[in-house]
């Protein structure tokens, strides 16, 4: 058994297909059935089913593949580790994110650090909370930044600042400029769906209220902050969002801000990465770089 083997082991896992691990791998489609077929005969054990023109992973596939991830991951942050000394390090950096670190957070600082370091490029990948913070679990990405925290106890998590979350409504959807916490009852609301780190930061906020998330007029719940500010817009009803996603219509007019009275509503963002897995070191560049710039360390 050697790494090459768990490489186009991973590959078939994650492609369930040996043609397009052939095509992901640049190899021969004979040449990853002989490197699965020989790590089956190093384990004594049968690690796909083939069933018609798909496969399925075993049982022993299923307790194989992460830890095949872990080595072979272990083995790439040996290579970048030595490249640390590097004065201008280069690669690929690849992280997920929840929408709004998605887009008011990452590209701000992708921008501020591929300044210092030009060989860097990113690929980011931009889905709810929930989604990204299962997705590190899974070990589908090395490295995700969200604004809810979602526990799992394979998990690390680092606190980041964040942003303000606003209450905000077109027209006389809430005729006062100002409200109490239990005034939200009274008046139609557009929701992130669940799963959303800005629908929990609301839950959580409800809840320290004592108000529960069931009594509110939820008339929409919607899957995308983009579609949010456009039915604010419409006047379907009013909405929590964070300020970022919210400044520029609020100085058109468009839509204005509803105060509440009380604390104000922040939500945090998090870094997350899996316990177990070694980071490359390009990501851990990047995380100290989000520290000191982000948090101000």
């Amino acid at each position: 058994m050697d790494i090459r083997q768990l490489k186009v082991f991973c590959s078939v896992y994650k492609n369930r297909s040996f043609s397009k691990a052939s095509q992901d791998l640049l190899l021969s489609q004979p040449t990853i059935s002989d490197h699965i077929k020989a790590l089956e005969e190093a384990l004594d054990s049968k690690l796909f089913d083939r069933l018609g023109r798909s496969i399925a992973p075993t049982g022993e596939a299923l307790e194989l593949y992460p830890r095949a991830i872990e080595l072979i991951e272990k083995l790439e942050a040996i290579k970048s580790d030595i490249k640390e000394r590097r004065e201008q390090p280069d690669g690929q950096l690849m992280l997920g994110a929840s929408t709004t670190p998605g887009t008011c957070l990452v590209p701000r600082a992708a921008a501020g650090f591929t300044a210092l370091y030009p060989g860097i490029f990113f690929r980011l990948a931009i889905n709810q909370s929930r989604a990204i913070t299962n997705m590190v679990m899974e070990h589908e990405l090395p490295l995700g930044i969200v604004s809810a925290r979602m526990e799992r106890k394979s998990l690390s998590f680092t606190p980041l600042a964040g942003e303000e979350v606003l209450l905000a409504c077109a027209g006389d959807i809430i005729p006062e400029d100002s409200i109490t916490p239990e005034d939200l009852m009274r008046f139609p609301l557009i929701v992130r769906e669940e799963g959303s780190g800005t629908r929990k930061t609301v839950e959580n906020y409800l809840q320290d209220n004592e108000m529960p998330f069931g009594k509110l007029r939820v008339v929409a719940t919607l899957s995308s902050s983009h579609a949010m500010v456009e039915a604010l817009k419409a006047g379907l009803g009013a909405g929590f969002l964070p300020r970022p996603l919210l400044t520029q219509e609020l100085e058109k007019g468009t839509l204005r801000e509803v105060n509440i009275e009380g604390p104000r509503i922040h939500q945090r963002f998090y870094i997350i990465n899996h316990r177990k897995k070694t980071l490359p070191w390009i990501s851990r560049l990047f995380i100290e770089y989000l520290k000191n710039t982000v948090n101000g360390a």
